[in-house]
Parts: C-alpha cells; sequence; structure tokens
C-alpha cells in the first residue's frame, strides 16, 4: 500500500507545478545561495493551504464579524438520534506584522451559539492563533506557534473555511460528539542554525493538551497531554533536495487513568521543492514505544514509521496531504495509539470572487494498552465535508458547507451509540482590515 501511496504522490507532485499555477519560478541550482528553511518533515509550523494572494500582504490589523446558520442530525450521539438547528455569532481581531528579522501573526474570535430547541445547551466558544518567527542572527531563526480552542469537539476536526490558516498539528482524529466541549493547546518552538551555505541543524519541542469539558468522562472518552522534543540535522544539495535525519522523543499521557506513553523515534527524511511553494516530502524509520501505568502491565514495542507529504500553494490551488504511519496520542480514547492517518485539505479559487474548498481525514487506530476489559483493540475515525464561499462586494462574503464524521468504536459509548452525525451550515461575513504604520 505505501508503494502505491508513493508512486502516486510522486506522479502528483510531478504534476501540481503546472495545475498550481504559481507565479514563482522553479527552484534552480542558483537557489543554493538562498537561505535554508526547516523542510516539511521537521517544520514546527505546519503547512499552509493560503493561496499565494493571501500571503502577500503584510503589516495590517483585520477584524470582522461572522453570522452563521447550521443544522447537526445528531446533537447527542445518542439512539434515537436527536437533531437541532444552531445560530452562532462570531467577532474576530487579527495582527500581521512583519519587519526585516521579524513576522508575526495573531487572531482570536470568540464565538456564540444558541440552540433552537435545547438552549441548555448553549455556549461561548474562543480560538486563539498566534505565530512569531524572529531571525537572531543571518543563520539563527527561532519559529514558535501556539493555538488554543475552546469548541464543540467536531468543529475541531473540519471548519469553515472563511479565513486561510496552517493546518493545525495534533492528532489526526478527535472521538467526538457533538454536545461535547472540547479544550485544545498546541504549542510548539524550533530553532534552526544553518552553520554553511547548504547544511541545518534545528532543535524544537512543543506540547498538546486535549480536555474533554462537561460529563464526557461519562462517556467513554478521556483527557491526554503530550510532550514532545526532536533535533534533526539537513543537507540540501542541486538547491531543491533536503535530505536529512531526525530524533524525536514523545511523552503521552492518558488522564485521569494514568496511562503514560514514552516514544523515541529515528528516522530519515527526503523533501525535494518543485517551485517555491510546491514540494514533495516522505520519511521513514523506526519507533520504540514504552507503555505503563493505569494498573496495567507494562508493555514495550518496536515498529517501523512513515509517512509522504505533499503541498503547494498556487494563485488558485492549494493543497496539504500526508499519509502517515505512526504512534500518537489517544484523541479521547484510553491510551496512545498507533494509527494509519490520511488527511487532505484542498482548496480551489474559481474566480477572484468564489472559492470551494474540501477537507477529508480517515485515522485507523489500534490502541497500545486496551486493557482486560476490552476486546476489539481497534477503531477509525472518517471525517468528511466541503464548503463554497463567494464574495458580496469587499467587505461582505457568504458560505455554505457539510460535514461528516463516521466513527467505529465498540468501547467508547458516545462513539457506538450513534457513530454517524451530519451537519450543515450557512454563514454571512462582514471582514476589514487596515494597513499599519502609514
Amino acid at each position: 500500500m505505501i508503494k502505491n501511496l508513493i508512486l502516486g504522490t510522486l506522479l502528483l507532485a510531478g504534476a501540481t507545478q503546472g495545475w498550481g499555477q504559481t507565479t514563482d519560478v522553479g527552484v534552480s541550482a542558483a537557489a543554493a545561495d538562498q537561505p535554508m528553511t526547516a523542510p516539511p518533515p521537521v517544520n514546527a509550523g505546519g503547512e499552509s493551504v493560503a493561496f499565494t494572494s493571501e500571503m502577500e500582504k503584510s503589516n495590517y490589523v483585520r477584524g470582522g464579524l461572522s453570522m452563521q446558520g447550521a443544522y447537526s442530525d445528531n446533537i447527542f450521539s445518542s439512539t434515537p438520534a436527536e437533531g437541532d438547528a444552531t445560530y452562532t455569532i462570531s467577532p474576530d481581531i487579527g495582527l500581521d506584522i512583519t519587519r526585516s528579522r521579524l513576522r508575526w501573526s495573531l487572531s482570536y474570535s470568540p464565538g456564540f451559539t444558541f440552540y433552537q430547541r435545547f438552549s441548555a445547551e448553549n455556549q461561548v466558544d474562543h480560538v486563539f492563533s498566534t505565530s512569531l518567527q524572529y531571525r537572531l542572527s543571518p543563520h539563527v531563526t527561532l519559529s514558535l506557534q501556539d493555538n488554543l480552542s475552546k469548541t464543540p469537539s467536531f468543529s475541531g476536526l473540519i471548519q469553515p473555511q472563511s479565513s486561510a490558516g496552517a493546518v493545525a498539528q495534533s492528532p489526526g482524529f478527535l472521538v467526538v460528539g457533538q454536545d461535547i466541549n472540547t479544550f485544545v493547546n498546541t504549542g510548539s518552538g524550533e530553532l534552526t542554525y544553518q552553520f554553511a551555505p547548504n547544511t541545518m541543524v534545528g532543535f524544537g519541542g512543543g506540547s498538546y493538551e486535549l480536555r474533554y469539558l462537561g460529563d464526557a468522562q461519562t462517556q467513554g472518552v478521556f483527557d491526554s497531554s503530550e510532550s514532545n522534543a526532536k533535533a534533526f540535522y539537513t543537507h540540501r544539495f542541486s538547491g531543491a533536495h533536503y535530505v536529512g535525519v531526525n530524533y524525536g522523543f514523545q511523552d503521552m499521557v492518558t488522564h485521569p487513568i494514568g496511562i503514560e506513553t514514552q516514544v523515541q523515534s529515528a528516522t530519515l527524511f527526503y523533501s525535494f521543492y518543485v517551485a517555491q511553494k510546491v514540494s514533495f516530502s516522505l520519511f521513514g524509520g523506526a519507533q520504540y514505544a514504552d507503555t505503563h501505568g493505569g494498573g496495567f502491565p507494562s508493555s514495550h514495542s518496536s515498529t517501523p514509521t512513515e509517512g509522504v507529504e505533499v503541498n503547494f500553494q498556487g494563485v488558485h490551488n492549494s493543497l496539504a496531504s500526508n499519509f502517515s504511519r505512526t504512534i500518537t496520542t489517544g484523541g479521547g480514547l484510553q491510551s496512545a495509539v498507533h494509527a494509519y492517518v490520511v488527511d487532505a485539505n484542498l482548496r480551489h479559487q474559481f474566480t477572484p470572487h468564489f472559492s470551494a474548498a474540501i477537507q477529508l481525514s480517515y485515522s485507523n487506530n489500534d490502541l497500545l494498552q486496551p486493557g482486560s476489559f476490552i476486546t476489539q483493540t481497534n477503531g477509525h475515525t472518517f471525517t468528511g465535508g466541503g464548503s463554497l464561499q463567494h464574495g458580496l462586494g469587499q467587505h461582505f462574503s457568504a458560505e455554505m458547507g457539510y460535514t461528516r464524521t463516521q466513527q467505529d468504536y465498540s468501547y467508547v459509548a458516545i462513539a457506538s451509540q450513534s457513530p454517524t452525525a451530519d451537519r450543515g451550515w450557512i454563514a454571512i461575513s462582514y471582514q476589514f482590515q487596515r494597513p499599519l504604520g502609514r
């Protein structure tokens, strides 16, 4: 399977230079004189699905207001399913500042959601993100990111594409219930040093926190946290090819039962920049996991890890996609999991005022510590959806979209009682932007 995926991805990467319609010229040998960046397999910031036109402007303050109406056919993950309409008002504010050595962005959006039938479920949401890149010297760069959200669990998987942003680095799945609020915080930092014209080392770390709020514990899901660290070495040749080695450490804990998994990994990676904003990457290596705690016997395992990633940003098309086999946090399950994850985020601009987005995610997960009471250790989560966005003048836009979530975890109450959920929405938004320092 992985061979077919790699072959297909290589063919896609070869085609993206024309299909992406990017205005950037291909990377040539002369690019060897340009500063290096951390390639996708070790990039702490993730990859963006913004169009090139959305990335050109900087030194702006942005803001707006969105009003959304939605209908979900299974808000309680119960049998029989209960549906309800919701109405959400979401203001937002953001900054994008660029200086000679600094690039900083920040955005915050609260949300106020009202249920038509079940007013007791009314809630206030929060979404905050920031990223900073600072060049400490001509060859040393510091990158920091943080993303925080307090939202219903389903919205953490697929959201309306009303704004361009980086693909969040988080587990490829969450065990979801429509009415369950989650608190998710992802932070990462990275320091890179280009000590030769074509050679770079990097060091980094991060954390991930998942909290199910309310009475979620009674429905069979668990909180989790992760701390991680990494160190990598990469060399560039012919201006467009990066090869390197990466060592990583993860410490993942499931709360409150206290099952802990510590993972050490060593991987080789390769990235090829077809053009400045078009890349193909793959990695492969081995992981060693030590799982203990929760009153269960300790277990040890050595498994392969591998992945393929294609990213590009063009004038009218953008894509962030990956396949990976790796150990990750449980996303609500009782322990860390060995997961096969496929993600694809695609945007296409038909005209300057009309665009579409498709998002798909599938994760097949095996518990590393099932315990004595679980006979089926495997399960999967699938989410898929799409949206259409149309500009209505300079400041207004309309959007409509649909998402579907399907889960199969026989030992988790909210996933086994009613494993599928559908949601559709329509939104009207107002956005403005003002230059800073002009």
